[in-house]
């Protein structure tokens, strides 16, 4: 019997202190650090974990524990990893393992059960029954019918009887009811596909990764391949040599809208069950998915940033495809975590292989792999005998003159998207802007009509034909006058978005069939796949969309890319913005010519002679790492520094900018010496949800000397209820 009598539990509500409960001794041979379990918090029943085991409590009498929930909650890794998480990014431990212990887990949601209805009597007895039933009982011998003709046991839904009719043939004996598990995981059937044959270049970069598989050692591998290079063959061949030495993999991928296409090609390859981890599945399949990888049953994970703390059984293989997504990075709430650097530390803890994928990796991840920290794999050509696509670079100030007045395609834009559809191919055509219109305006006194609980202006959806808030989804009528001068001029619409888009080109096109990927479109369940396997079935010719439709697709008949009104990144005052631009027009490029197909990508521009679109243009990933460096080394950006960004919210806008700068102004005495605390500034979306917004960043050589003072400063002086503070540690955008 274990020495230790006290559990310090934390709570799952918003509680960051241990609570010391005692341990009953039928529980104490059980009980461990990471267990679930159930307590009486004055009279109620809360849920929580337990954090530390001891033999005594500083307390007098302690209320014993009251259910021991889960004996196994959190495995020795994951514990390390919650803790490390807490400290690096400033967060209480009783928050981080809210992100360890997902909804299906802290809610204990079991998995889905059906009902199947199957034959108790042979099918000679069951078709006399029938005959004999006909006409008298007509329910009860359509039942009978259908189960004869059925090849397995049908759901008692599918039959579309009524429940009493199979209740009586159960009485009788006839059939029977049978409750069966639903699994959760994706097991459908799919033509089986080997493995493809590597080029040179796959293969050394497989052979270092099996290397570190083989060796069982931690180990960090940034895949650098182009568009099209075969990455997810070396993805599927690095899982299967993983599986061949008894452990297993998770995958991990930025958007919902492509664990579609992931799943066909890996349940292609490997005809296993594939747990199928993101927030659009139901907590019961969520739920289902986590015990099958815990028990060691499935092997294989796929899924969103969540999926990363997914309590996979002997984890040997992490993979974080497109890792120089922005997806990956929590920004809304503590911690605010990156998925691709808290996969760097738990491949540590795990002793597993890492893997990093992307045409376009993060500067800080290339800069990593040239210092050596990580190994570096380059693919620097397709595995198909496909051609990288050819770029136009289009300046729309000489297609406006011709076109004399606005519009959003340049002539070459509108020839190429008529020559594909003809031939039969597709397009796609990327605008990082939904909606229908950007703004409505006063053309008399310039008001804009803004969103009452947020500082934005509302965007026009012309299909509900409301205007909508994208920061806090309020809705409201069009104005049919100016509120503020009341005047008799008509209100304007100014900018546009993909359904603007999409109706333009359907006015100019009638013959073309389009489809339009973006957050209105894909709010269903589903609909990322439906969409998909339309495009891809070829159901329309244009695909529209914000820069989900740019991730990783894998589109053969797609020979034609417009990228619309690129500029407007650039506008944003942030030291990333050239990088991620530069980004989502590889990424975009890289969807045209695919397959035999010569591929051709329109870059519509009002700043043509951008020193960046030449190099996007290009393709030259090296020459835009090695010019960004420069400009960041000058101004000390990461990677030449590390940035923590404070946000400060509140209802008051005067009380929460007296609260910051006295935060700030504690801050600048305690700060390590070689930190920068910068001024404090409204932050780029001043006030979100009836809350105003100031923030102001640090610049730091180490986090973690810098995250301590932090934290002990918010536990020195803690905040009022109404004031809410946000660290963001490596921020991926300075100025929303």
């Amino acid at each position: 019997m274990s020495e230790n009598r006290v559990a310090a539990v934390l709570l799952d509500r918003s509680l960051e202190k241990h609570l010391d409960y005692e341990i009953p001794s039928e529980m104490q041979a059980r009980i461990q650090v990471g267990s679930r379990v159930e307590v009486f918090v004055r009279k109620a029943l809360c849920k929580g974990t337990v954090a530390i085991l001891k033999k005594a409590s500083t307390f007098g009498t302690l209320r014993p524990l009251h259910r021991l929930i889960e004996e196994h909650g959190l495995s020795d890794p994951l514990w390390q990893l919650a803790h490390w998480m807490s400290r690096y990014y400033c967060c209480p431990l009783q928050r981080t393992l809210k992100c360890l212990t997902p909804p299906n887990v802290r809610r204990e949601v079991k998995q889905k059960t059906r009902l199947t209805v199957s034959l108790a009597v042979t099918r000679e007895e069951a078709l006399d029954l029938c005959r004999k039933l006909q006409g008298k009982q007509s329910a009860q011998a359509l039942v009978l019918e259908k189960l004869l003709k059925a090849e397995r046991p049908p759901c008692l839904k599918d039959l579309e009887v009524s429940r009493s009719s199979v209740d009586t043939l159960v009485k009788k004996g006839a059939v029977r009811l049978i409750e069966i598990q639903e699994n959760g995981l994706d097991d459908a059937e799919f033509f089986p596909s080997p493995p493809k044959i590597l080029n040179g270049e796959q293969a050394a970069c497989l052979t270092e990764i099996q290397k570190s598989l083989d060796a069982g050692v931690f180990q960090t591998h940034l895949l650098f391949g182009v568009t099209g290079s075969g990455k997810t063959e070396v993805y599927l061949q690095a899982i299967q040599h993983a599986l061949s030495l008894g452990k297993s993999a998770l995958l991990l991928v930025p958007e919902i809208a492509l664990t579609s296409q992931t799943i066909e090609r890996f349940r292609a390859r490997f005809g296993l069950k594939l747990a199928i981890l993101h927030h659009r599945k139901s907590l019961g399949e969520r739920s289902a998915a986590w015990e099958s990888l815990k028990s060691g049953e499935v092997k294989i994970a796929i899924g969103a940033r969540s999926a990363l703390f997914c309590p996979a059984k002997n984890l040997g293989l992490i993979i974080i495809d497109e890792e120089h997504d922005s997806s990956y990075k929590q920004n809304e709430e503590m911690p605010t975590y990156h998925a691709r650097d808290v996969a760097v530390m738990r491949g540590k803890l795990e002793k597993a292989t890492v893997l990093l994928g992307s045409a376009t990796p993060s500067l800080d991840s290339y800069a990593n792999a040239l210092a050596g920290k990580y190994r570096l794999g380059v693919l620097s050509t397709r595995a198909t005998l496909a051609a990288q696509p050819t770029m136009r670079i289009i300046d729309m100030k000489q297609a406006l003159d011709k076109a004399g007045g606005f519009t959003h395609f340049c002539p070459e834009l509108l020839e190429g998207i008529e020559e594909r559809t003809a031939k039969g191919e597709q397009t796609l055509l990327l605008l990082n802007r939904r909606g229908y219109r950007r703004m409505q305006i006063c053309s008399e006194c310039r008001y804009i009509a803004k969103c009452p609980h947020c500082d934005l202006s509302l965007t026009y959806h012309k299909e509900p034909n409301l205007l909508r808030c994208h920061l806090c989804d309020y809705q409201a009528q069009l104005l049919r006058e100016c509120p503020s001068c009341r005047g008799h001029s008509q209100m304007e619409f100014r900018g546009f978005g993909t359904e603007h888009v999409e109706r333009s080109l359907r006015a100019l096109f009638p013959h073309i069939r389009t489809l339009r990927m973006d957050r209105d479109t894909t709010r269903k369940k589903e609909s990322h796949e439906e969409l998909f396997k339309q495009f891809r079935a070829h159901k329309a010719d244009v695909l529209i969309g914000t820069q989900m439709i740019a991730k990783g697709f894998h589109f053969p008949c797609v020979t034609l890319v417009g990228i619309l009104n690129a500029d407007a990144q650039l506008q944003i005052p942030d030291f990333r913005s050239a990088e991620s631009l530069f980004q989502l027009i590889a990424q975009a490029s890289g969807r045209a010519g695919r397959s035999d197909l010569k591929g051709e990508v329109i870059l519509q521009t009002f700043l043509p002679h951008h020193p960046l679109l030449p190099l996007a243009a290009s393709q030259n990933y090296t020459a835009f790492y090695e010019r960004e460096m420069e400009e960041r080394k000058q101004f000390s950006f990461p990677p030449f520094s590390r940035l923590i960004k404070i946000v400060f919210s509140g209802p008051d806008e005067k009380e929460t900018n007296r609260i910051a700068d006295a935060f700030r102004a504690g801050l600048i005495q305690s700060a390590p010496p070689d930190a920068e605390i910068l001024p404090m500034l409204p932050a780029g979306h001043p006030k979100i949800k009836e809350r105003y917004r100031f923030q102001f960043l640090i610049k730091t050589k180490a986090i973690l000397p810098m995250a301590d003072r932090l934290e002990q400063l918010r536990q020195k002086g803690p905040l009022p209820k109404n004031i809410h503070m946000l660290i963001d540690v490596d921020p991926t955008a300075t100025f929303f």
